[in-house]
């Protein structure tokens, strides 16, 4: 066996070994399993931090998914009506605090704030359950839903209102 073969054989067996190495690297990116314990927490962490399903996945109704149109959202056929119901009543709430404490020369919150407060109302238990209760209480009243309510103050709404304060002050 001659020094050119030899080299090249060397280079082969490199080469492979580098491309594996690279191969495994990757494999561990998309498996949070295999990944380090911190990422695995920040992962946890943000799985935590999801609206858990509600109702029978699929049963939103074509109303509610023009709703959701009109207010800029893409509505999954897979939602159900209470799911779908509670994002636009949380939405409801939230534009109603943001006029309470903006007034009536502002305008709608911009839509980065409102994004914030709603990720807020459905990633918070006790938020989350005052809102569908004060949606349901609503829908049995028939209230419009094209106007602002009148919230009355609560330890829900002070949360909810700090809250916006902090996005609209920053």
């Amino acid at each position: 066996m001659d020094n050119e073969s030899l080299i090249i054989g060397f280079a082969i067996v490199w080469g492979l070994w580098i491309v594996s190495k690279i191969h495994r690297r990757r494999g561990r990116r998309g498996n949070p399993s295999a990944d380090p314990p911190a990422r695995s927490a920040a992962v946890k962490a943000v799985e935590d931090k999801a609206m858990p399903r509600l109702g029978n996945s699929g049963s939103m109704t074509a109303n509610q998914a023009r709703a959701l149109k009109f207010n800029d959202f893409v509505p999954d056929k897979q939602w159900s009506f209470e799911e779908a119901a509670l994002i636009l009543d949380a939405m409801i709430y939230l534009r109603a605090v943001c006029h309470d404490i903006a007034g009536d020369e502002d305008g709608l919150a911009p839509r980065g704030v409102q994004n914030g407060l709603l990720r807020f109302i459905l990633t918070d238990q006790d938020l989350r359950d005052y809102v569908r209760r004060w949606g349901e209480r609503r829908r049995e009243e028939n209230a419009d839903d094209d106007e602002l309510p009148t919230l009355e103050p609560n330890q829900q709404f002070d949360r909810i209102a700090a809250k916006a304060r902090d996005y609209l002050v920053s």
